[in-house]
C-alpha cells in the first residue's frame, strides 16, 4: 500500500517569495535567511480566513501576517478550529493523495466522505493483473491464509477464463459494434467474479475537516489494513499541517457504528428495487415552493392556491420553469423538498457505483452469502454459469471459517458479484442527477436496471415534477 501526497493548497505569496529567492540566487544573506522560513502549508490561509469576521484588517493583509509567523497562525487554527469549534476553518485546507495498492473492500470505508472528490480505477475499462491484499490478521493462521490466497486465485483465474470467453461469444453474435467495445463489456461482467481483496488505486482530494472525521472511521473499523492506510495518511497531513488535525481516537460511539448482527429470519423474496417511502403531497409542495421563490408569499397561501390548480396548469407551470435546461444544469433547489426512499437488493458491483452519489442518503446492510449473488447474463450465454456458481461455493465456505476465525476479515473474500441490502434516500434534484447518469446508454447494465426502476415507480407517483428527468442520451426537459 502507498499513500503519497500529491499536493495542497497554499498562500500564491509565499511562491513569489520563493522566486525572488531563486532569482537572487541565495546570494542575499537576509533574503537567504527570510527564504528558509518559508513552509509552504494551507495552515497560513486556514488562520487568515479565520480571522475575517473579527479583524478589520484586508484579507491579503491577514495572509501575509499569517506567513510572516506561521507558529502563532498554527496558534490561532487550534484555538479557532478546536477550542472554539469552528470547524469550518479546517475546510480551507485542501489535499490530493495518491492512494495505492488498496483492496477494493477498503475503497467502500474511504469514499463514505461526502465532502471530498475520488477518481478511482475502473475494473469496466481496464483488464486486471490479478494484485490482491492478504489481510495481514490472517498471518497467526498460516492454514487459512493458504486457503484465502488459493481461494482468491481461482476466482483470479476464472475472471480472466470468464472475460475471454465472453468477448469471443459478444464478437461472434454481434455485427454492428467495435471489438474494442465489446472488450469492454466482457470486462465489465467478468469482473463479478473477483473479490473485494482485489487490488486498486485512486486519486482523492479532501479538506482538513473530513480528512479528521475519515480517521476516526477507518481506526473503529479494527482492520488492519484501514488501521495502516489511516496511520500513513495522518503522518502526511500532520507533517504539514499540524494545527488541524486533533480528533482521530474513535469514540465507543464511533465504535458501535460498525458492529453488525446477524439476521435469522431474512426474506430472501425481498426485490431489486422497492419503494418504502416519499413525502407526502410531494408535487404540490415542490411546485408551492417554486413559486414561493418567485414571490416571497407565505407558503402556506401558495400551497392553498397550488391545490387548486389543474393538472395541466401545474404541467405548464414546470415547463416554463425549466425552459432552456441543458443535461449539465441541475435542477431548482425547489426540487431538494420532495424525497423518496426505495430499498434496493444489488450487487458490490452495482453499490460501488451507487456509493458515488453522496449527496443522497445511503445506508447498506453488511455483506453476507445469504443474500445471494448477481450473475451477468453475458456469463451464462458464454456458458460460464457453472464455473461461475462453483466458484461461489468455495467462496460461501471460505467466508464461513473466516467468519468464525475473524469476524473482521470475512468480506474481504466475498466477489463483486455479492448482493447487499441498501436503503437509498434522495431528493429530486438529486435522482435527476443520478438519472442522467445512470439511465444513459453508456450506463453499466446493472445500476441502469436499477435506475430505470427507480425512476418508473418516482414517474409514477410524481409525473409533473418528474417530467424532465431521464437518461442523459434522451434527455428532454
Amino acid at each position: 500500500m502507498k499513500v503519497n501526497l500529491a499536493g495542497f493548497n497554499f498562500d500564491a505569496d509565499q511562491i513569489i517569495r520563493f522566486s525572488n529567492y531563486l532569482k537572487l540566487n541565495c546570494k542575499d544573506s537576509l533574503l537567504k535567511a527570510e527564504f528558509e522560513k518559508i513552509l509552504f502549508t494551507p495552515e497560513t490561509i486556514s488562520a487568515a480566513y479565520a480571522r475575517i469576521s473579527r479583524s478589520k484588517k484586508s484579507v491579503d493583509k491577514l495572509r501575509e501576517n499569517a506567513i510572516e509567523d506561521i507558529e502563532k497562525a498554527r496558534k490561532s487554527n487550534r484555538m479557532i478550529v478546536f477550542d472554539m469549534g469552528h470547524s469550518s476553518i479546517a475546510e480551507h485546507a485542501v489535499f490530493n493523495f495518491d492512494i495505492i495498492g488498496i483492496s477494493r473492500y477498503l475503497t467502500e470505508y474511504i469514499q463514505r466522505t461526502r465532502l471530498a472528490s475520488y477518481t478511482e480505477k475502473s475494473q469496466r475499462y481496464v483488464t486486471l493483473d490479478g494484485d490482491f491484499v492478504i489481510p495481514s490478521e490472517l498471518q497467526n493462521d498460516g492454514d487459512l491464509e493458504k486457503e484465502f490466497v488459493a481461494t482468491v486465485q481461482k476466482q483470479n483465474e476464472a475472471y480472466f477464463d470468464i472475460y475471454r470467453s465472453i468477448k469471443t461469444y459478444l464478437i461472434s453474435n454481434s455485427h454492428s459494434e467495435s471489438v474494442e467495445h465489446l472488450a469492454e463489456k466482457a470486462k465489465q461482467d467478468a469482473r463479478y467474479i473477483l473479490a473485494l481483496a482485489t487490488k486498486t488505486q485512486m486519486g482523492m482530494t479532501i479538506n482538513a475537516r473530513s480528512i479528521e472525521r475519515l480517521l476516526k472511521r477507518l481506526y473503529a473499523l479494527n482492520i488492519n489494513e484501514a488501521t495502516d492506510f489511516a496511520d500513513k495518511m495522518y503522518a502526511k497531513v500532520m507533517a504539514i499541517a499540524p494545527s488541524l488535525i486533533r480528533y482521530t481516537k474513535p469514540s465507543a460511539y464511533d465504535k458501535r457504528l460498525y458492529i453488525r448482527e446477524e439476521t435469522a429470519d431474512f426474506n430472501s423474496k425481498i426485490e431489486s428495487v422497492t419503494h418504502i417511502d416519499h413525502t407526502e403531497d410531494i408535487e404540490n409542495k415542490i411546485i408551492s415552493t417554486l413559486l414561493f421563490r418567485k414571490n416571497g408569499n407565505d407558503f402556506r397561501q401558495i400551497a392553498n392556491k397550488v391545490r387548486q390548480m389543474s393538472h395541466s396548469d401545474k404541467m405548464r407551470l414546470i415547463k416554463n420553469e425549466l425552459n432552456g435546461l441543458e443535461t449539465w444544469d441541475a435542477l431548482p433547489r425547489a426540487f431538494e423538498m420532495g424525497n423518496f426512499t426505495f430499498q434496493l437488493k444489488i450487487s458490490s458491483s452495482c453499490f460501488a457505483q451507487l456509493k458515488r452519489h453522496r449527496l443522497a442518503s445511503i445506508v447498506e446492510s453488511d455483506y453476507n452469502p445469504k443474500y445471494g449473488f448477481t450473475i451477468p447474463k453475458t456469463v451464462i450465454r458464454s456458458g460460464n454459469q457453472k464455473i461461475f456458481e462453483n466458484i461461489i461455493k468455495d467462496t460461501n465456505q471460505l467466508y464461513g471459517k473466516l467468519q468464525s476465525k475473524n469476524v473482521n476479515i470475512k468480506n474481504y473474500i466475498l466477489t463483486n458479484s455479492q448482493n447487499r441490502i441498501v436503503l437509498f434516500t434522495f431528493n429530486l434534484r438529486e435522482l435527476s442527477h443520478f438519472a442522467r447518469l445512470r439511465q444513459d446508454k453508456h450506463a453499466q447494465w446493472e445500476i441502469r436496471d436499477i435506475a430505470d426502476k427507480i425512476v418508473a415507480q418516482c414517474k409514477e407517483i410524481a409525473p409533473i415534477v418528474t417530467s424532465a428527468i431521464s437518461g442523459k442520451d434522451i434527455f428532454h426537459p
